[in-house]
């Protein structure tokens, strides 16, 4: 008790220091200089910069100290030093032990991480704006003031090389690694994030005090602030943070090598043991700064940037060479890469290159049209305001324009984005996609087939260059409840819900039937997962290539989705594009085209999905997983659905489940945004008025499906797979999103999870098992799933078995502190909150609580209920739910651990310190 109570003494402790030294902050007569309206920067006099944006009335902030530290600034000896400094940060300060930074920010109900890039590291929290002076305080203690012990040092390092394992073992991340280390020669952009196993071994506490010393001073922090606060507080408790740091005057600068422009292509093909082939090219381009960069962008949203985008249609909709496809910008402080990214089958991969580079090389001959390029811009700078909807999505995009132009708004940017025009993108086309520049790989399945090298790349290359040469251009196709909140109900049986945001000029809508999973059998395994990919490829009069260029016209997305229990279809566009996006969505409801070669390219692409599923273990823990624990119920099925039933759902069948399902009286539409409720109460009725429920059938109930029982005994599947991680899922049947359980269980899931959680602190922190690790409480309508995943090395297999094993008896047998308990809600509460700051989020969860009854002022009532929970109630709940004799295991990967373990052997290598005593 005494170590709780020294900590729950020291939380108190830095809340009221937190809190004195806001007040303080008021009667300060510091001031920051305003750049735009609620925008405001400052430069300290030791030389740290201070950006801060007020967002009046949202309730939230997010505090982020920008260090211009990263991988590129690293000695060879040093490789990964920034990651793990990044790392090491949350590890213990003077004033905190190990896990009690994030400790301090979980417990006032917000979230707290850090992210290392190549040329910066951030560090971030996001919480209830009232504690923002908190969150900055924590930072700064942690930033400046992490102790680094050598022991904690050894501890993480495991850590370490479990992300670095994980990376190889991910395909796309894989990829993308081995076309940086071929794309540049010298820079230090080839060279990984987090360095070597082997490198950050080697480093030691010695090496990351010099490095800290070269690099953490006030000239290389921006701290930014984006929330409903104040910017002359921000100021004033900055310079109290950090004014006495010292200045740097001899600051290290910039010594990077300058790459090299290529003289010949370079070509690699890699094979491993995973199910789908994926392939990346580059072309190098100049760094952020250069004027040819907003021209480059446009240029890379008009080829692989959305369904309308040129290489979509083209490559994926017209001639099925691809499942994914996509074109981005690479674009930093020093030269970067105009890249494209595919996943496909390995036979199609000459023709898609072939197919690729003709398309880019095309653009050096014939210029876009005027209304491609105007969707392109248009979508670009969409892309933009939605990011602005939340505040760390606002902030990084200060940070970034700070650290890379000197200039935290992003106003000029969008003006040179504006500004360019058809010649600039056949300019930059001509100067940067070169023959000798370009640099393309493959990573397939073993046995591939592929016969492609060096030479063979020259022959595609060229055939390209000579077909770009002769092609016409191709010509453009014709295309009680909350504040705010409105619910009608209108005289089909449509439940329409508005809610009137207009912070920011954009508005979600969110259609949502019952269905999903729940609704499907083995048969039709998969048929909502087709038709939310179905719906929007075309509707009316809009084949799906119009209707993808309708969308893009309008800046805005629309998509299908689909889930455990609902399906349907999510809209969001910008404010003054909401009429038209209305009638689209109402045509894709109502008249969706149902065009069998749509249907039959989606089949192929959902069917790559689950060869491409088979490339990701946890998605196969979890999926076997499910498959084992909900035996004889719905949520058993995989939702993106199985081979067998894919292949044999007929476009006729698919079509009589979407009318079986989708109908007026079964519909809930939200809409949130910058919009009047009346007026949108209007325009439904206008839209939606004549559509009408069958009246000789009842539309489908969401049926109660009878609940399966817990296995009789321990389920333990081992799953062999040919790589360097096990993953482990372990759990039990849960509970409903209606029965009171939930809200003890979401309290026990908190408690585990999250870095001040038990499972982070013993498995993570002390023991070093793992670098993916959480537990996991999933809800249903019929029942639900409690347990554990970790992701480990085979020779920890067992170790982090019984680890698990010892948390899991350890919440059964003893109650929670009250410390724990008062963490959880916060953290609960705060994620509640912060999930729901954009349109769309407020959207679908006003839509599904009213599917699923839980009515539209649940957001209020939540906070209730868990503020009622108790720590007996929490442990008579986990006894209720985590049975040690009646639970499924499944392990995925490498197959040096075979040994099955029971929980009788788990529970005697996995018990606390204490004795326990099962009654």
């Amino acid at each position: 008790m005494l170590p709780q109570l020294c900590r729950r003494l020291r939380l108190v402790l830095f809340l009221l220091t937190a809190t004195l030294a806001l007040t303080m902050t008021n009667s300060d007569s510091s001031a920051a200089s305003q750049l735009a309206p609620h925008l405001y920067k400052e430069k300290l006099a030791n030389g740290l910069t201070v950006i801060t944006r007020e967002t009046p009335d949202t309730g939230v902030a997010t505090v982020q100290i920008w260090v211009g530290a990263g991988s590129v600034f690293e000695a060879p000896h040093e490789a990964g030093i920034t990651h793990l400094i990044e790392h090491m940060i949350f590890k213990g300060t003077d004033r905190r032990g190990p896990g009690e930074v994030a400790g301090a920010i979980e417990a006032l109900g917000g979230r707290i991480n850090a992210y290392t890039s190549f040329e910066h590291t951030v560090y971030h929290a996001t919480l209830d704006a009232r504690h923002w002076a908190a969150a900055m305080e924590v930072l700064a203690d942690a930033v400046l003031n992490s102790l680094f012990d050598p022991e904690e040092l050894e501890r993480e390092k495991p850590v370490i090389f479990e992300e670095i394992r994980m990376r190889r073992d991910r395909p796309e991340i894989h990829l993308f690694q081995e076309m940086m280390a071929r794309a540049y020669t010298t820079h230090p952009y080839r060279l990984p994030i987090s360095g070597t196993q082997e490198s950050v071994a080697a480093i030691s506490r010695d090496d990351i005090l010099a490095y800290m010393e070269r690099h953490y001073h006030p000239e290389n922090f921006t701290i930014v602030v984006v929330g409903d606060l104040q910017a002359e507080q921000v100021l004033a408790h900055s310079r109290r943070l950090f004014g006495d740091l010292p200045a740097r005057p001899e600051a290290v600068e910039r010594d990077l090598p300058q790459e090299p422009i290529p003289e010949e292509h370079r070509f690699f093909l890699e094979e491993q043991e995973i199910n789908q082939t994926h392939l990346a090219l580059a072309f190098p381009v100049p760094a952020f700064k250069h004027p040819d960069s907003a021209a480059l962008s446009v240029l890379a949203q008009i080829l692989g940037q959305g369904e309308a985008s040129r290489l979509n249609e083209r490559l994926r909709h017209e001639l099925g060479l691809v499942y994914r496809i996509s074109s981005s910008l690479f674009s930093s402080r020093d030269p970067g890469l105009f890249q494209v990214g595919a996943t496909l089958d390995a036979a199609k991969a000459p023709e898609l290159l072939r197919e690729i580079l003709t398309s880019l090389f095309t653009l050096r001959h014939f210029p876009v049209g005027e209304e491609e390029l105007e969707r392109a811009r248009r979508n670009l700078e969409a892309d933009f305001v939605f990011n602005l909807e939340r505040a760390e999505g606002m902030a990084r995009v200060m940070g970034s324009f700070e650290l890379l132009t000197g200039d935290p708004r992003e106003h000029d940017y969008l003006e040179r984005l504006r500004a360019v025009e058809a010649a600039d993108i056949q300019r930059v086309a001509a100067t940067y996609f070169q023959e000798t520049r370009l640099t393309a790989g493959l990573l397939a399945p073993r046995d591939s087939g592929i016969e492609l090298d060096q030479t063979g790349m020259g022959g595609i290359i060229a055939a390209a260059a000579a077909v770009a040469r002769q092609k016409a251009p191709r010509e453009s196709r014709d295309l009680t409840l909350p504040l705010h909140t409105h619910r009608f109900e209108l005289d089909n049986g449509i439940t329409l819900l508005v809610r009137e945001q207009r912070e920011v000029p954009t508005v979600a809508i969110r259609a949502v039937f019952p269905g999903g999973l729940h609704g499907e059998t083995p048969l039709t395994n998969g048929a909502f997962a087709f038709l939310a990919e179905l719906l929007p490829r075309g509707a009316g009069e809009l084949d799906a290539r119009q209707m993808a260029r309708a969308v893009a016209d309008l800046a805005g997305e629309l998509e299908g989705f689909n889930g455990r229990n609902t399906f349907g279809v999510k809209g969001d566009f910008l404010a003054r594009f909401f009429d038209q996006g209305l009638i689209l969505l109402r045509d894709v409801l109502l008249e969706p085209a149902f065009d069998p070669e749509e249907a039959e390219k989606i089949r192929a692409e959902l069917l790559a999905e689950l060869r491409r599923q088979e490339d990701s273990l946890p998605s196969v823990g979890f999926r076997e997983f499910n498959r084992a624990l909900f035996r004889g119920h719905p949520y058993a099925l995989n939702t993106q659905g199985n081979a067998a039933s894919l292949k044999g759902l007929r476009l006729g069948t698919l079509r009589e489940i979407y009318r079986q399902h989708a109908r007026p009286d079964k519909l809930v539409l939200a809409v949130v945004g910058d919009v009047d409720a009346q007026g949108v109460r209007l325009q439904v009725e206008q839209l939606f008025g004549h559509w009408q429920a069958p009246a000789t059938e009842a539309g489908p109930v969401r049926e109660s499906l009878l609940a399966p029982e817990p296995p009789a005994r321990p389920e333990i599947i081992n799953l062999s797979r040919d790589r360097e991680q096990v993953h482990i899922v372990l759990g039990f049947l849960g509970t409903t999103l209606d029965n009171p359980d939930r809200y003890p269980l979401e309290i026990l899931d908190q408690v585990l999870s999250g870095q001040s959680g038990r499972l982070f602190t013993e498995l993570r922190d002390r023991r070093s098992l793992a670098y993916s690790l959480s537990s996991f409480s999933l809800l249903g309508t019929d029942t639900g799933a409690f347990g554990i995943y970790i992701g480990t090395s085979p020779q920890r297999r067992d170790e982090a078995i019984s680890e698990i094993w010892g948390q899991l008896y350890r919440v059964r047998n003893e109650p929670i502190s009250a410390e724990e308990l008062d963490r959880a809600r916060n953290v609960l509460v705060g994620n509640y909150r912060l999930g729901l700051q954009s349109n769309g989020a407020r959207a679908m969860e006003m839509a599904l609580n009213e599917t699923y009854g839980l009515g539209l002022d649940f957001a209020q009532r939540y906070q209730s209920y868990l503020e009622a929970v108790t720590p007996d109630q929490v442990q008579a709940t986990a006894r209720r739910y985590l049975q040690p004799e009646r639970y499924v295991m499944i392990t995925v990967g490498n197959s040096g651990a075979e040994r099955e373990q029971g929980p009788a052997a788990e529970a005697a290598a996995g018990e606390p310190d204490q004795p326990i005593s099962e009654q």
